[in-house]
């Protein structure tokens, strides 16, 4: 057995196609399916089941999760090895929500890049459960999103805390106050992101579903936010937003009653990462990128989103 049959599991439980796994660790096919099949005659155990399409039996389900944690070990090493340097020099996969990544990643990642020539990012935008599932399996380095995921594998660091603020349109009772009550929030008239996406689980969970059923004409559900402001803009109902996303100063953008609800925005590792002077530099530069009243929390409500 050797690092390099592990590493050809794990693609092939990544890819469950051949030729695929093979060109991912940049070997022939038949190269990658002898070696295969030599683990699996020295361990005695099927690890895929070769019917189509390609999956791993209960034996190989345990065995490439053993493999992941061998493998995880072997690149822990090496980047503490790296790391002992006091360098965080190289190339990092740095995936955000697409609910942050438009409205955080311009404050800071061009000023972070240029003040560290040596690192460079794959950015990529996925929801959370994604996130989390590529930090698990070894797919991404560091993620940014909302917290907590409750996930005993996954690292949160806590960076700060973003309000959450209310968006209406002019013809429903919120646009003639100076701030609004969360008790006062139902789902009627409410325009949400689509499923996937953890702010709207964090906008269900503001709202009540108390009274009646709502008769609305309009159900309306987008990816983005820019749709769901312009939709209240022409008096289509109201929406909740992070104040990133908000221009405050807008006469439809309203504030809630103290304590105001917020989200929780972190970075999150596997639990074996070891580059903690990426990690904290990353931090500070988030922290310098965004209003100041973002990086307490004592006068706020942490909203879940699961």
């Amino acid at each position: 057995m050797n690092l390099q049959q592990l590493e050809y599991i794990v693609a092939l439980d990544i890819h469950r196609n051949h030729v695929k796994a093979a060109e991912h660790c940049h070997v022939t096919q038949p190269t990658l399916s002898m070696m295969v099949k030599k683990l699996e005659e020295e361990l005695g155990v099927k690890i895929f089941d070769k019917s189509l399409p390609l999956k791993p039996t209960a034996s190989g389900e345990t065995v490439i999760s053993r493999a992941r944690q061998i493998l995880q070990e072997v690149k822990n090493l090496k980047e503490f090895i790296r790391n002992e340097k006091d360098t965080i020099e190289g190339t990092f996969r740095l995936g955000v929500i697409p609910t942050l990544a438009p409205y955080l990643l311009p404050r800071f990642l061009n000023s972070f890049l240029e003040k560290h020539p040596g690192i460079s990012f794959t950015v990529t935008e996925l929801q959370t459960e994604d996130l989390i599932r590529q930090l698990k399996t070894d797919r991404l380095d560091v993620a940014i999103l909302v917290t907590p995921v409750e996930d005993k594998e996954i690292r949160e660091i806590p960076v700060f805390y973003e309000p959450i603020l209310l968006y209406t349109s002019e013809n429903l009772k919120y646009f003639e106050q100076e701030k609004v009550s969360i008790k006062s929030l139902t789902q009627d008239n409410m325009l949400l992101l689509e499923e996937g996406h953890c702010f709207r689980s964090q906008a269900l969970n503001l709202c009540s579903t108390k009274g009646k059923k709502s008769n609305n004409q309009l159900n309306y559900q987008s990816g983005s936010f820019e749709t769901l402001k312009a939709m209240v803009d022409n008096n289509y109902g109201y929406t909740l937003i992070p104040e990133l996303a908000a221009n405050t100063k807008s006469k439809h953008v309203k504030h809630f009653i103290a304590p105001e609800p917020v989200r929780e925005v972190s970075l999150a590792v596997h639990q074996g990462f070891v580059k903690e002077a990426l990690l904290t530099k990353l931090q500070q530069a988030i922290l310098k990128a965004i209003p100041a009243h973002f990086k307490k929390n004592e006068k706020y409500i942490r909203v879940k989103w699961n």
